[in-house]
């Protein structure tokens, strides 16, 4: 018995929606003689899959069976039902089941006010219904199948009507109440004009829920696999559901809107997107009754159909933090994390829920943590520097800050996004720094893997911080001739890459004077008709003139374009499909 019951169990954990095997595992356990136990399968089974018009009508056949005196128990299960499925377009046999149940036992006028709400309730039966009811009024008289109050009121207007017609003989007779007996209540041709006045009240509301079938026949008909399977949909279901999502959504009606997206999220399952649009139409309705409703739905996502899918598993831990439940958002990130580690978005949403949240100690820890972790460089690097921005910005920790980019520098030591926060930091630390700011500039530049234009950058990064903040003006000097040094070097690697061009041998002519100084001289030193790269001021012999510096220059100090290379996706998340294998 434990065995089956755990075979049941694993099964239906991992797929709620295949009602069947709740039915059957609810039969198992009845005639194993486990009432209790049955009753609970059951219950289990209606929480998971309520829309399930077959389960339904099979735990109501056994309450009904179990317990056949108990009239009012019985009645909350039809009513239970009726609210958990009765809007769904085949729910027929629940509602005829009732009716049925509440004529046997001839209790009319209960039978009467159900056939009021279906003939309301667009279903695929809708016609049937409307003659059944005809019947059901034909057959059974008046007074019988209305409430007092009901049965009165007509009973007065036709007597009106009849008298004002001059038909009939009964005008003087007194108005009794329904099942009195004593004398004859209405003649035949009276009980037939109710009866007819009856049926012409509800053929209105018959004909508004023709119009509602009408608008959604073509979308029902277009439903082929209205259960769930493993198997992908069609292209075509899929688009139908889509469609009819959208028509019910338009009309507006709530009630309706959700029934048929619980209808969709049956079929449609394995499909991420409809879940993530059902979420997003509850969010978007802004009223708070409706959060147990979202988590709901999140949880079933998240937990059961789409447990390796990280777009909705962060979205949910965005609503729970939304509502300021933020221990569970934490749980939430960690377990998709768990699922699918290596993913520099669930890594990044994690630090910062930590951060909104104020655990400062805990945001230290997942940054330290990814870190040392990471096999990829390139994100390690970018997870130290916002690390080491956080210490600086959060923690106002700027010795911690350092500690940080000096480790991320000997794992990557070529990388200058590195150098150049460690140059901001050092900038921002109070007292004197000129030492430590170009010592790591020189760092850098004494690096023969670097690539000429970064060195290039740098250099000019060196000229203009000591002519900011320099106390030398040889330092100064000395920082402007190595600038233009690497600017010569760089020229005349270009030239020789130029002339090993096979493919235009000497076709390429010289480069027009404007252009002699590809990174412009520092600050259009001299007078705008010097050509050399680094004239003197015909009245200063000796001194550069910098009123112009920085107006032509590429590599504008405050708004640095040195190329990133690799690093251009900084600050971007990753694409969960493939991550970033840290």
């Amino acid at each position: 018995m434990e065995a089956a019951r755990e075979a049941y169990d694993a099964f239906l954990s991992h797929y709620p929606y295949c009602y069947g095997y709740w039915r059957k595992y609810a039969d198992y356990e009845k005639r194993k003689g486990n009432k209790k136990k049955c009753e609970e399968v059951f219950e289990r089974g209606l929480k998971a899959i309520p829309l399930s018009v077959d389960l339904w009508i099979h735990y109501l056949t056994y309450v009904r069976t179990t317990k056949p005196d108990d009239e009012d128990f019985i009645r909350s299960q039809f009513e239970r039902a009726l609210g958990a499925c009765g809007l769904e377009f085949r729910s027929d046999r629940l509602w005829d089941s009732y009716i049925k149940w509440e004529t046997d036992n001839k209790r009319l006028q209960l039978a009467t006010a159900i056939y009021d709400r279906l003939l309301a309730t667009p279903t695929q039966g809708y016609t049937t219904h409307f003659d059944n009811f005809q019947e059901h009024v034909s057959t059974n008289p008046p007074n019988k199948i209305l409430e007092v109050d009901e049965f009165l009121a007509l009973r007065k207007e036709v007597k009106h009507m009849l008298k004002h017609d001059g038909t009939s003989d009964s005008a003087d007779k007194p108005d009794l109440p329904p099942g009195e007996d004593t004398e004859e209540v209405s003649s035949d041709e009276e009980t037939k004009a109710i009866r007819e006045r009856i049926i012409s009240i509800r053929r209105k509301i018959h004909k508004n829920t023709v119009t509602a079938v009408t608008g959604r026949w073509n979308f029902e008909e277009g439903i082929k696999r209205p259960y769930f399977h493993v198997k992908p949909l069609e292209r075509c279901q899929l688009k139908n559901w889509q469609e009819y999502l959208d028509y019910e959504i338009e009309h507006g009606d709530q009630t309706r809107i959700i029934v048929l997206f619980e209808r969709c999220l049956i079929a449609c399952a394995l499909y991420e997107e409809f879940w993530l649009r059902f979420v997003h139409y509850l969010e978007g309705l802004k009223d708070p009754e409706l959060h147990s409703k979202i988590k709901d739905v999140y949880e079933r996502a998240c937990t059961i159909h789409h447990i390796k899918k990280p777009n909705l598993h962060l979205q949910w831990a965005m609503f729970e933090e939304s509502v300021k439940n933020y221990n569970k958002a934490a749980e939430i990130l960690a377990n998709i994390e768990k699922s699918v580690p290596n993913l520099l978005q669930v890594a990044n949403r994690r630090i910062n829920l930590e951060r909104r949240r104020e655990d400062y100690e805990k945001c230290s820890q997942l940054y330290e943590h990814y870190i040392l972790n990471s096999k990829n460089k390139i994100i390690s690097t970018n997870l130290a520097i916002k690390y080491a921005r956080f210490c600086q910005r959060i923690l106002k920790n700027i010795d911690k800050s350092l500690e940080v980019l000096n480790s991320a520098l000997t794992k990557d030591p070529n990388n200058s996004r590195i150098y150049l926060q460690l140059i901001d930091m050092t900038m921002q630390k109070e007292g004197p720094c000129e030492k430590e700011v170009v010592g790591l500039i020189d760092a850098f530049l004494e690096k023969e893997s670097t690539d000429m234009e970064q060195k290039i950058l740098f250099a000019q990064r060196k000229l203009e911080f000591l002519e900011d903040f320099g106390s030398d003006i040889q330092c100064v000097q000395g920082a402007y001739e190595e600038y233009q040094k690497y600017i010569k070097q760089n020229k005349e690697t270009k030239k020789k890459e130029t002339k090993t061009d096979t493919s235009k041998k000497d076709k390429n002519p010289p480069l027009p004077s404007s252009q002699a100084n590809t990174y412009g001289s520092y600050g259009s030193y001299g007078n705008s008709s010097s050509t050399g790269p680094y004239q003197y001021s015909s009245s200063q012999q000796g001194q550069y003139n910098y009123s112009q510096y920085g107006q032509s220059d590429q590599y504008q100090y405050g708004n640095w374009q040195y190329p990133q290379g690799g690093y251009s996706g900084y600050n971007q998340w990753s694409g969960y499909s493939g991550g970033y294998g840290y």
